[in-house]
């Protein structure tokens, strides 16, 4: 659950940085050249299952598929499903073409690694981890590697960590991630925090993206009030 106060505040910062960088730089890269898009949403976590991010996942597909990207959809991943699906999309990208990440779902941290585990995940402890998650780190090499120009990651995770009581560590949320060169990633709250899943029909910070990202004839500026305003609210 989030915290007030403070923590909205940073959570603001985030979402208003993350729609300007959209309006300008995607926007910009969608007229040149559409790009492709990894879409996945997790709910039917076995110990500790969400509501919203198989909704987040499809209307984020649907919305991404309006803007001309060709988006590969996955809900509810499950472990085996991590290689091919990785795969694909490092498939279908091209140098200097623009790559997308959005995922929905728990996030957990490991040393300062961030990890997104699979719906079917049987973690007793850290070492589990790895073999049963997406490392993001290895996600960010393998979009270095396929030289894109841009690229977008969107993280609605870090709800909680349902594992923590069998981890030695128990930092919260998710790590500070150094982005590489042509490379933003937007959390939904600050690192170390945990997001809210949202009294909706998507995360709270999914529904603030979906409402703004894509707003026609809208000034920047007023944008990013009704963004600020929504989250305040």
């Amino acid at each position: 659950m989030l915290a007030a106060g403070a923590k909205r505040g940073v959570w603001s910062a985030w979402l208003l940085f993350v729609l300007l960088f959209w309006s300008a730089a995607a926007g910009a890269a969608l007229r040149d050249e559409p790009g492709v898009a990894l879409v996945i949403g997790n709910s039917a976590y076995k110990s500790a299952p969400l509501r919203n991010p198989i909704n987040d996942a499809r209307a984020m597909s649907e919305r991404l598929r309006g803007l001309g990207f060709e988006v590969i959809e996955r809900t509810n991943l499950k472990t085996r499903e991590i290689a091919p699906t990785l795969r694909e999309f490092r498939g279908r990208l091209k140098p200097g073409s623009v790559a997308l990440f959005f995922y929905a779902g728990h996030g957990l941290q490991i040393k300062g690694v961030n990890y997104l585990p699979t719906v079917d995940a049987d973690i007793e402890s850290e070492d589990d981890v790895t073999l049963q998650s997406i490392d993001l780190n290895r996600m960010l090499d393998g979009l270095a590697e396929s030289k894109t120009r841009l690229n977008l990651v969107f993280l609605d995770a870090c709800r909680n960590n349902p594992f923590t009581r069998s981890f030695r560590s128990s930092a919260a949320g998710l790590a500070k991630v150094d982005a590489p060169s042509g490379t933003l990633i937007s959390f939904a709250t600050r690192p170390g925090s945990t997001a809210y899943d949202g009294d909706g029909t998507h995360g709270l910070y999914t529904e603030h993206l979906l409402r703004h990202m894509n707003v026609p004839d809208v000034p920047v500026e007023l944008m990013l009030k009704r963004v600020v305003s929504g989250v305040k609210k």
